[in-house]
């Protein structure tokens, strides 16, 4: 219905008729949007609500952080304890489901609040916090969901952005970078993400030359540590356990992520060099392929054919994909979109 039928139409209606028609419709409108809109201000003093304007209503009723922390730790909390996935006497059956919205009411709120001073320190910690619960569920069921970004309606690349603006609006330095690197490497991936797609966003808020040089010596730094943290190796070891895994899983990440920052600085011999001196991948041919990969991503033909041909040269056999693709460049003296 438009307005100006709606006007027509009330126009029918006696006095009495109306109370009862806006008493109905105020038992009707959900409470979340009655405090959105706030309505009860309206109705209290409809001339002044108008007189004051959407704008202004939303600067008086701005975020308390002190009334946002408590309730998002103890979400979070619950969150962790499967109090949103498995039957509990913590929260309601019917109110399990509405995490997402919560999750979502949250991110808007704490977007809403300026990155300066303590509240903002707050209020992104609190960010970091939701996105690090949320990694967290892309590999453990405590929402009835196996992919939760999904179900918030936020890609995690996207989450993972506004979370690093965050960190590093109040200055970079080794400190907010590394702090920016940690939560890169440290997070678990859904299905439709890599953890490159995050190590690009990451990449992409180091606009100069310097900010990228200190995440080159944040990442060495906590490669060192992961390096230092190893086990030592067991006799009665087979494989690697869970843990040991995970550590190199996020060396290797390390390692991609200085040979990406590398190539953002133009420095392609220096980042070809430092993955080779520090892949931890022991099948070589898999090794080929991965640096092959990147060097396809970035387009740097003459680096992919003389890494391909300095392999060869030492017994590596590349997959037929990689023989496909090196005899097309050579042929049409270009690089595919992709492996053939």
């Amino acid at each position: 219905m438009f307005v100006s039928e709606l006007k027509v139409l009330l126009k029918k209606y006696k006095e009495e008729d109306l109370r009862l028609l806006i008493l109905e419709m105020y038992k009707a409108m959900p409470k979340k949007l009655r405090e959105e809109k706030d309505i009860d201000a309206l109705l209290q003093d409809v001339h002044e609500y108008l007189r004051i304007g959407k704008v202004k209503r939303r600067q008086n009723k701005q975020t308390d952080i002190n009334d946002l922390k408590p309730e998002i730790d103890q979400f979070i909390e619950y969150a962790y304890n499967q109090y949103y996935f498995a039957p509990n006497s913590f929260v309601r059956k019917k109110e399990r489901p509405k995490w997402r919205f919560n999750v979502k009411a949250y991110i808007k709120s704490l977007q809403g609040i300026s990155v300066e001073g303590e509240e903002g320190r707050i209020a992104t910690n609190l960010l970091e916090k939701l996105y690090e619960m949320l990694c967290y569920a892309c590999c453990y069921y405590i929402f009835n969901t196996d992919d939760p970004f999904r179900s918030v309606g936020i890609e995690q690349t996207m989450l993972l952005d506004i979370v690093i603006k965050r960190k590093l609006g109040c200055g970079i330095n080794q400190e907010s970078v590394k702090s920016a690197v940690a939560l890169v490497i440290n997070s678990r991936v859904n299905r439709e993400t890599l953890t490159s797609f995050l190590i690009n966003a990451l990449i992409e808020n180091l606009k100069y030359p310097d900010s990228k040089e200190i995440a080159i010596e944040q990442c060495m730094a906590l490669k060192g540590e992961l390096e230092k943290a190893k086990p030592n190796p067991s006799r009665k070891s087979w494989g690697l356990s869970s843990s040991d895994y995970e550590r190199r899983e996020k060396i290797e990440n390390l390692v991609e992520m200085v040979f990406r920052l590398n190539i953002a600085l133009c420095e392609y011999e220096k980042a070809i060099k430092y993955y080779h001196e520090n892949n931890v991948e022991r099948d070589s041919e898999i090794s080929l392929y991965v640096l092959l990969s990147l060097l396809l991503e970035y387009e740097l033909k003459e680096y992919w054919l003389s890494e391909y041909d300095k392999a060869v040269k030492k017994g590596v056999k590349p997959r037929e994909a990689l023989q496909k693709t090196y005899k097309y460049i050579k042929e049409n003296d270009k690089l595919p979109d992709y492996f053939l």
